[in-house]
């Protein structure tokens, strides 16, 4: 950062007064500017941070992908079969087994200190038995072969010894590595135990070694060498060629006991493999791309396949022959003699090349099973697909999940698959017809996709052909989507075009039903679909249910379906479930999705008795009643119930439509204890997330006189899935939400909960736990006083410092008249009295999670605020903040890495200002604009993130503003008296790769924090509504993707299914919280869920699916008062008034709660434009009814009449109200004009002009027109009588035309041409009217141009004297008026004035010119003024 710049302004000064000395200042105040703040991060520098952020305490710990993060790390990897022993400088030595590795701090870093040696002595161990040791410098990437001599520990015998592969690599992600590895390495991964056989090139007199390879294991050369000491003759030789790398082998499987013939099969041995010579496969392998694994830790590596064949007989005839798969990597390693290490530290260079081989062997294909069933797959040579008996490695049952080696021929193999459970088999796949599908793509495949048609193309299913990182084909046999049952009932599916059985056959056939009638799923089950409808149909099979459509490809995510139940007696259940989308868990990446249905509401009992649970609001209160015993789970079903009563407000009403269309059905649930002494609780919405107390009082009739203390207990309404879980806890599992607190010495304190009759006394000096009885009633609790007769109203959930219980002003007014009737001293007693009334109050404080109450007098209270003892004032500038991410890529074999950009995120002008005073801190934060680029090449999009740029946008504004406002506070509860996000408009442009490439920098905490977090208490906290036009390219799949891309690439096409968006306006409500007690985490986690929701339902929206995400009531009613979830534009003109942009939220939330609300308020849809449309349309009632007034009274009475229609217009609207009413709630009136004629196949026609007819004339931007079948529907007409009737006049005169309508016979003279069977076309009356368009045209053209020429020349002269006026000396322009802040709402306004005076003007002359001609000339030139001009 440069530069930067720091004053500190603070004076002070001293002042004697006789012996005392005053010191006075003023706050100090700090001024920081930073002109440029870059700051680079890479992955690295994000793990050093993170490292050392959990290494401090501060937060974490983190997982750290890089092991560069501790530069004195270094990892020794053994990949040899013997022991390796390494010795470090300072005596530092570790020993690290075969096949393991270890890791070392090491204590030399550099050669700068002559004492200090980074070196490493290396040596191998195997039994008694070491080599000779081989030094090496850490301290560059290398890589070297060493011949060793291996010493015999009893006579110091030196034997030949193996050479040792060395590699010093330092990689991004592992940091310094020593890697030691042998020469030639031979790895079994094939299903059989393999007998190896070497023999020395052209010495096949020599004999040959056999050495026995099991499933799974690695010889290699180094613990030959070891064995070959016990050994003489040509097997000793044999193992020195191994070696040298200087071998042929061959190998055949040992298959004893897999067959049970009449005699023992015999294997053949295969061809001999020299060293695994590079081969070309011919046919489908060699036409798919893959990535193989990367054997050796550095270099130059070569890597190639070839196949080896096995023949098998039996009573020497042939039985089947397998073909295996041999990998083979190489690589040239330089050689270095033991006592050349200073040789080489010197400068030497090597010429001596030693070939490292890696050598696999594997079996040719693997298929893979991910149908709901058993399969059979059999692999052959012809097309025939018959065969006798089980043919070895050729042939197998594939179980759910499960995964086959096969071992056939790759040139040429055919595919026959068959469902075991149907007994159907597929037509045979013949791998050469593959090749041609592959020829005919025009860039390297990774996998091909091919259909498998089951019954004649019945069923259907697909097979995925890739090549995975080994080289083999692996084959995936799957469906796109798979179904699981979690409910508790059993389900019927069938696809939409599929004829279901009825519910009696369907039950007798049971899930052995025929895919073509659908499927059957008990619980806990799950199948696939074959059939290749994605729409299905879910309905219950052992209940009279309705169905429910689902469409498989429509889902993303999580959602939910409901099923309504038959119960008899005109009573309905509903069954509602959570769609759970996930994809299918493989080795391979294939397009199948598991969709599983699970209960919507489940209730689980965590306490230690059996519960009963009840839905409320229901005409019969013993309906649904179940039990669920302790430490189980049990699924509600829900019933229609009378509505939880509300009170809708005018601003509800005018706003009903944006209202939760779900509100009305809402369910609330009761829980009741199994002690029959209690009663019922009070009722839980089951869709509001959080946790709730409940309350059980003991019943009148059970009573005892000694003890009424309630129960308590709570439940976590939490989201499982999609599934929401009410989990029951008695006694409570977290800390009570309420305390009241008595602290008055003599006096009785009664309380009740508001619009409740059962009031609870406290005793003095006592405290008692608190939890409302009834959550849907008013969060209010009534206090009451015994000796005082006023009663208090205190909301619980706000804080408030120390209060009197009486209100001092009517106490003042009550004791003046006392004074004024009375002089006597009994009255000033009494007068007294209340004066020691007025020390009695109450306070409301947090303590940790508790809100507390507590009545006492003055001196017993928190002593009100405790005060900051700060009075400073802050102010940081920083013009331009630009965070670059580099993306790390290991170079080349020096071990240097590259970093290339991947994007810059570039925030400019960040400005904070902070005041600081002894009772709160204002802090505000602002951010002029944000953008995020993309610096990799090739990305599509030109910025990420950046503002949204509309016609109404401010460029002034800034983008981002954060204030927050704390209080100060005596508890242990940090006090936020306001805070305050607001975000502009934004453009989101994502593609597919750019995520990939920052998905590498997620990282994620190891442990949970289980200390207690820091409480808030927010008396007022909002986020304003953000919307966001987005834009998403999806992208393809690589073979360098990592762990978390693949993850995130999951996430994105098989869970989300986000589809490819182009300029989709994305709307996520905002948040208004008010009185919450929550910590930062959970404040993060709750508007995370809440934005979340959100973005999920825009999805659905962009994909046009009819189904939405699993809705919820509320997140925040167990911790806020009330809160508010709606939506409305804040870069709109309207909402930049001073005042109302901040409290736009305080608008809404006065205006739709009553007194007492709690609660949440959800509302969907812009209620902003709303507002716009409400209020133009009710002016616009009101200017037409008095203008209309004004009108009549003019043609009737001239001038005096003006006076009186103008009288009788105000009077009109005071009278009759609802002619604004109507305006406000609807917007205008219908009309419905029934039809004499149908317009048959001409609905469009007249719907389309009589659409445009009434847009051209009167340009009512909501007036819509429908034709349905004999009836023509006006909709959203202008709130003007007289308006209207001219509207329906002009549309019966055209149906009247078109002889739809009877009328006057002179005006059918045009009926419809379909009716008089007349041409469709004729080209006179089409020139007519194209020559009418072109001359009104012109016409337009030349009024403009002659208008602009006259305004040109007034704004000439305008600026001609502003020119004189900038002129005028200094004194002089002191003198002139300074423009008004106002001045852009006055322009504004008279902007919308003037508009609206054309506008009424062109509705008026157009009405009096009877031409058409001349009447589109005179509108269309009114009208221009108020387009937008295009010239500028």
């Amino acid at each position: 950062m440069h530069p930067v710049e720091v004053c500190v302004y603070y004076r002070s000064r001293l002042q004697i007064h006789g012996s005392d000395i005053l010191k006075r200042g003023l706050p100090i105040s700090l001024f920081c500017k930073i002109k440029e703040l870059d700051l680079s991060l890479t992955e690295l520098s994000l793990d050093v941070l993170l490292f050392v952020v959990g290494e401090l305490n501060i937060g974490g710990p983190y997982t750290v992908r890089t092991a560069l993060v501790l530069s004195n790390l270094c990892k020794v990897e053994n990949q040899t079969g013997a022991n390796v022993l390494c010795q470090f400088y300072g005596n530092q030595s570790s020993k690290i087994a075969g096949k393991q590795c270890a890791s070392v701090y090491l204590r030399c870093l550099n050669d700068q200190d002559p004492d200090c040696a980074a070196v490493v002595s290396v040596q191998l161990a195997l039994g008694s038995y070491t080599t000779s040791s081989i030094h090496l410098s850490y301290l560059e990437t290398q890589a070297i072969a060493c011949r060793t001599r291996i010493v015999s520990p009893q006579d110091s015998r030196t034997y030949p010894g193996p050479y040792i592969i060395l590699d010093v690599v330092r990689k991004f992600e592992d940091g310094l590595s020593i890697v030691v590895s042998p020469l030639t390495r031979i790895q079994n991964e094939t299903d059989f135990s393999l007998e190896l056989r070497f023999q020395r090139p052209e010495q096949e007199r020599d004999g040959s070694a056999l050495v026995l390879l099991k499933k799974g294991e690695t010889m290699d050369d180094s613990t030959a060498m070891f064995d070959a000491t016990k050994m003489s003759g040509g097997s000793k030789k044999v193992i020195t060629s191994l070696s040298l790398g200087n071998f042929l082998f061959s190998f055949r499987p040992e298959i004893e006991g897999l067959l049970n013939p009449e005699g023992s099969p015999s294997v053949e041995w295969s061809d001999n493999i020299e060293g695994g010579k590079a081969k070309h496969l011919s046919g489908f392998f060699d036409k798919l791309s893959f990535r193989v694994r990367r054997a050796f830790s550095s270099g130059s590596i070569d890597y190639s396949f070839s196949t080896a064949c096995c023949i098998v007989k039996l009573n020497d005839s042939n039985v089947t022959k397998l073909h295996f798969l041999v990998q083979s990597h190489r690589r040239s390693v330089p050689v270095q003699q033991p006592d050349e290490f200073k040789a080489k530290t010197s400068g030497s260079s090597h010429l001596t090349l030693q070939v490292q081989r890696d050598i696999v062997l594997l079996p040719t294909v693997q298929v893979s099973n991910l149908l709901q069933s058993d399969i059979d797959v059999f692999l052959t040579y012809t097309d025939s697909g018959k065969c006798v008996g089980r043919h070895i490695g050729n042939q197998a049952i594939l179980a759910w999940g499960s995964t086959v080696n096969f071992y056939a021929d790759p040139s040429e193999v055919y595919f026959n698959i068959t469902l075991t459970a149907f007994g159907l088999c597929c037509k045979p796949l013949k791998s050469s017809d593959w090749v041609k599908k592959l020829l005919k793509q025009k860039k390297h495949c990774r996998f091909l996709d091919i259909d498998l048609d089951f019954d004649g193309g019945k069923y259907f299913a697909s097979l995925r052909l890739s090549r995975g990182h080994r080289g083999m084909l692996e084959a995936v046999i799957f469906t796109p989507y798979s179904l699981k049952n979690e409910t508790d009932f059993c389900l019927y599916i069938y696809g939409l075009k599929q004829k279901p059985l009825c519910r009696e056959e369907a039950r007798k056939v049971g899930s052995k039903i025929s895919p073509d009638s659908g499927l059957i799923l008990p619980p806990k089950t799950s199948a696939s679909w074959y059939s290749k409808s994605s729409k299905i149909r879910v309905t219950l099979l052992e209940l009279d249910s309705h169905e429910a459509l689902l469409d498989l490809d429509a889902l993303s995510g999580l959602s939910e379906v409901g099923v309504e139940i038959e119960a008899g007696n005109k009573v309905k259940y509903f069954a509602k479930f959570g769609v759970l989308v996930q994809p299918t868990l493989g080795k391979v990446d294939v397009p199948a999705r598991l969709i599983t249905l699970v209960p919507r509401f489940v209730v689980m009992n965590d306490s230690q008795e059996n519960i009963i649970v009840r839905q409320c609001y229901l005409e019969d209160d013993m309906a649904g009643i179940i039990t669920v015993k302790s430490k189980e789970r049990a699924m509600l079903q829900l019933r229609n119930g009378i509505s939880e009563r509300h009170e809708f407000t005018l601003f509800e009403n005018f706003i009903r439509k944006h209202r939760n269309i779900n509100d009305d059905s809402m369910a609330y649930v009761q829980f009741h204890l199994n002690d029959p002494e209690f009663g019922w609780s009070g009722p839980i919405c089951v869709a509001s997330l959080g946790c709730f107390f409940l309350k059980f009082r003991r019943q009148a009739n059970q009573m005892p006189a000694t003890d009424n203390t309630p129960q308590y207990a709570n439940v976590h309404v939490i989201e499982e899935s999609s599934s929401l879980v009410l989990q029951f806890y008695r006694p409570p599992n977290v800390r009570m939400p309420y305390r009241i607190e008595n602290l008055l010495r003599d006096s009785l304190l009664t309380y009740y909960q508001k619009e409740t009759s059962e009031p609870e006394v406290l005793q003095p000096e006592h405290s008692i736990d608190y939890v409302w009885d009834d959550l849907t009633l008013p969060r209010r609790l009534i206090v009451q006083i015994n000796g005082m007769h006023q009663i208090r109203e205190i909301n619980l959930d706000k804080v408030r410092e120390w209060k009197p219980f009486i209100k001092v002003q009517k106490h003042e007014r009550l004791s003046s008249r006392l004074l004024q009737d009375k002089k006597s001293q009994d009255d000033k007693s009494k007068y007294g009295g209340y004066k020691d009334m007025v020390k009695i109050g109450y306070e409301v404080y947090a303590d940790g999670s508790t809100r507390v109450l507590r009545v006492c007098e003055a001196s017993n209270s928190q002593k009100g605020y405790l005060r900051f003892h700060s009075r400073e004032k802050i102010r940081l500038r920083v013009p331009c903040f630009t965070i670059h991410v580099l993306e790390t890529k290991d170079g080349d074999e020096s071990g240097t890495s590259v970093c290339t950009p991947v994007l810059n995120a570039r925030i400019v002008k960040i400005s904070m200002n902070a005041v600081f005073t002894d009772l709160h801190r204002y802090i505000q934060t602002t951010v002029q604009s944000a953008d995020m680029e993309p610096k990799w090449s090739g990305a599509p999009f030109a910025a990420i993130l950046r503002r949204h740029r509309a016609g109404y946008d401010d460029t002034d504004d800034c983008m981002l503003k954060f204030v927050l406002v704390l209080s100060s506070s005596t508890s242990n509860v940090k006090q936020v008296r306001y805070s305050s996000i607001v975000l502009q408009p934004i453009d989101l442009n994502i593609d597919e790769e750019t995520l990939m490439r920052i998905a590498p920098f997620w990282r994620s905490s190891l442990n949970e924090s289980k200390s207690a977090s820091q409480q808030y208490y927010f008396d007022h906290f909002e986020i304003h509504p953000i919307k966001i036009t987005a834009n998403f390219l999806p992208g393809d799949s690589y073979s360098s993707y990592g762990s978390s891309q693949e993850t995130l690439r999951s996430l994105i096409h098989s869970v989300i299914k986000v589809p490819s968006m182009k300029n989709v306006v994305v709307e996520l409500n905002g948040v208004s919280v008010t009185h919450a007690l929550i910590t930062i985490r959970e404040l993060c986690i709750r508007c995370a869920q809440h934005y979340s929701w959100y973005a999920m339902r825009a999805i659905y929206i962009a994909k046009g699916s009819p189904l939405l995400p699993p809705g919820f009531a509320s997140m925040f009613d167990d911790l806020a008062s009330s809160s508010l979830d709606v939506f409305f534009d804040p870069s709109h003109g309207l909402m930049k008034l001073p005042g109302f942009t901040s409290d736009t939220f305080k608008l809404i939330s006065k205006s739709i709660g009553g007194k007492g609300f709690s609660g949440t308020r959800r509302y969907f849809g812009d209620i902003g434009k709303t507002l716009r449309t409400a209020g133009s349309n009710v002016l616009f009632a009101a200017v037409t009814e008095i203008s209309d007034s004004i009108l009549r009274g003019a043609e009737t009475s001239g001038f005096d009449g003006m006076i009186k229609g103008f009288h009788q217009g105000i009077l009109t609207l005071a009278m009759e109200p609802s002619v604004l009413g109507s305006a406000l709630l609807e917007g205008g009136p219908d009309r419905t004009i029934k039809l004499d004629e149908s317009p048959g196949v001409d609905e469009l026609y007249i719907e389309g002009y009589l659409q445009a007819m009434l847009d051209t004339i009167y340009r009512q931007e909501y007036l819509r027109v429908r034709v349905i079948d004999n009836q023509v529907v006006l909709k959203n007409l202008p709130p003007s009588s007289s308006l209207v009737e001219e509207i329906m006049d002009r549309v019966r005169g055209f149906l009247v035309s078109k002889a739809l309508l009877k009328g006057d016979p002179s005006t059918t003279s045009r009926p419809l041409r379909h009716l008089r069977g007349q041409s469709q076309w004729k080209i006179g009356p089409t020139v007519m009217t194209l020559c009418e368009h072109l001359f009104v045209s012109f016409a337009i053209r030349v009024l403009k141009n002659q208008a602009r020429r006259q305004t040109a020349n007034i704004k000439l002269k305008m600026l001609k004297r502003r020119d004189q006026e900038d002129n005028l000396p200094a004194k002089d322009a002191e003198e002139q008026p300074k423009p008004k802040v106002q001045f852009t709402w006055r322009w504004g306004i008279g902007n919308f004035v003037v508009s609206g005076i054309l506008a009424y003007v062109d509705g008026r002359l157009c009405r009096c010119i009877p031409n058409p001609i001349v009447r589109r000339i005179v509108s269309g030139f009114l009208l221009s003024f108020l387009d937008k001009d295009d010239t500028k």
